[in-house]
């Protein structure tokens, strides 16, 4: 036998086919563990996905369950004949109703006016004279004292601004403004920041006479005097133009806003318009929300398919024999089986006791579907506590889904327990693939003494028989 060591200084011969050898060992016994160890990861990822479905479903199943105010099938809207007029808006707890209103006025903020006077001129500084002056505001019972500042060469502008200002920063439930009718004109305007006649304004001078002067007199205020397009006094004169008031399946209603949740309980009425004598009073229908508890009943729909096509896709085997990342597996296998005894089965508490019932069937592969729309909607709208009752009651389809799916997701449960085994498998296959490269490495170095040794005695009979053939050379 012969060997040839190319002894070409560009080429390492030995490392050559020390990494040859190296890249065999490899594929035959570290490739085999690499791809074991990625496959666990792909199950443990893959089971992340399958607890983010699982959570999805019991949450929906979770809401189902729900009872009383928190029944997620108790849910109410009102129909309003007349919306330019009301709106209305209707929590679970209302009633099942109809009702008449019928809106005499509206609910307005107090407001006080001044005179109008030249923004240029000086009258109101004529006729208060300088310096600080206070007047009082009362509001829904809170009395406040306003100083104001009154200086040489104010202008009748300027003082209807001062006022205003120390209003502004000094009382909480009024705002004022000076707003100009004309390009050269100006009147202070003082308004409620709330409707109704409790946050009626009372105004009075304390001292001087600054109110007086820019036309607020003590009989304007006292008596409530009804503002003029030149003249100060009260936009409203009577208190009771303030209030809100609506007739409401015949009763008389007084209130301070417009916005008013305590006539019809768990109906919020929003006024937007007052009706004339003789117009047609405005029909009011409460009724359950057919549509939102529709919804609600898809959303848990979607969830559970969402869950049985993802354990479908995961644990199927094709026709060519390519088999998924669960394919076989008995966990995902039960649990299919499982969901689907706790959605078909009947509920004794509930009647009608099955989804079938109900207009909701199920596919052959496990998925549900609502086949006939219009029964659903005709059992929300003639009864929902039928439905409501099909999922919430004692042994309701989202009751049980809740307590079975729970397990699966909560923290330490199967689902994570099963990716806890998963991960200490990981770290013992990459303890396993740390070794092996060990052993590979140390093979592959005594394989280079080894070569190493081989090539000077190569080097030593090549030099050998340099020297035989000069001899033999030279006796000739």
């Amino acid at each position: 036998m012969s060997f040839f060591f190319n002894t070409n200084n560009n080429i390492n011969p030995i490392d050559n086919l020390i990494q040859l050898f190296k890249q065999s060992e490899t594929s035959k016994l570290v490739k085999p563990v690499e791809a074991q160890k990625s496959s666990i990861q792909t199950k443990n990822s893959t089971l992340l996905d399958l607890k983010l479905k699982l959570s999805a479903l019991y949450q929906v199943a979770k809401d189902l369950s729900a009872v009383g105010v928190n029944s997620k099938f108790q849910v109410k809207s009102a129909v309003v004949s007349n919306s330019d007029v009301l709106n209305a808006t209707a929590q679970s707890s209302a009633i099942v109703s109809n009702h008449t209103i019928f809106v005499q006025q509206l609910a307005k903020e107090d407001t006080i006016l001044s005179s109008s006077f030249s923004i240029s001129g000086n009258e109101i500084l004529s006729a208060t004279g300088e310096g600080i002056k206070t007047i009082r505001l009362i509001i829904n019972g809170v009395s406040t004292d306003v100083n104001v500042s009154i200086s040489a060469g104010d202008t009748n502008n300027t003082i209807l601004n001062k006022i205003a200002s120390a209003i502004n920063s000094t009382v909480g439930d009024v705002s004022a403004t000076v707003v100009n009718p004309t390009s050269s004109t100006a009147r202070l305007v003082i308004k409620s920041k709330n409707t109704g006649s409790q946050y009626a304004i009372s105004m009075s001078d304390v001292y001087g006479n600054l109110l007086a002067s820019i036309g607020l007199d003590s009989n304007t205020l006292s008596n409530r005097l009804s503002s003029t397009e030149t003249n100060g006094g009260y936009l409203y004169a009577d208190a009771n133009l303030l209030d809100a008031k609506i007739i409401v399946d015949g009763i008389n209603i007084t209130r301070s806003s417009n916005k008013i949740s305590d006539v019809i309980p768990g109906v919020t009425i929003e006024l937007r318009k007052a009706q004339s004598p003789g117009d047609t009073p405005v029909s009011v229908t409460i009724q359950t929300d057919i549509s939102q508890v529709k919804g609600t009943v898809e959303s848990f729909i979607k969830a559970y398919n969402d869950l049985i096509k993802f354990i479908n896709d995961k644990t199927k085997t094709t026709t060519e024999g390519n088999r998924a990342t669960f394919s076989g597996d008995q966990m995902l296998m039960k649990l299919k089986m499982e969901l689907r005894l706790r959605i078909s089965s009947g509920v004794s508490s509930a009647n009608p006791s099955f989804l079938s019932d109900v207009g909701i069937k199920i596919n052959p592969d496990g998925t549900l579907v609502i086949f006939d729309v219009s029964k659903l909607e005709k059992t929300i709208a003639d009864d929902v506590s039928k439905i409501e009752s099909l999922f919430n009651s004692s042994d309701g389809i989202a009751v049980r889904l809740k307590d079975f799916v729970n397990p699966f997701v909560q923290v330490g449960g199967v689902i994570d327990k099963r990716i806890d085994f998963g991960k200490e498998q990981i770290k013992r296959l990459e303890e396993r693939i740390k070794s092996l490269n060990e052993l590979i490495d140390e093979r592959a170095e005594n394989l280079r003494r080894q070569f190493a040794q081989l090539q000077s005695l190569y080097f030593a009979f090549t030099r050998q028989q340099a020297l035989i053939q000069q001899m033999t050379s030279i006796l000739q």
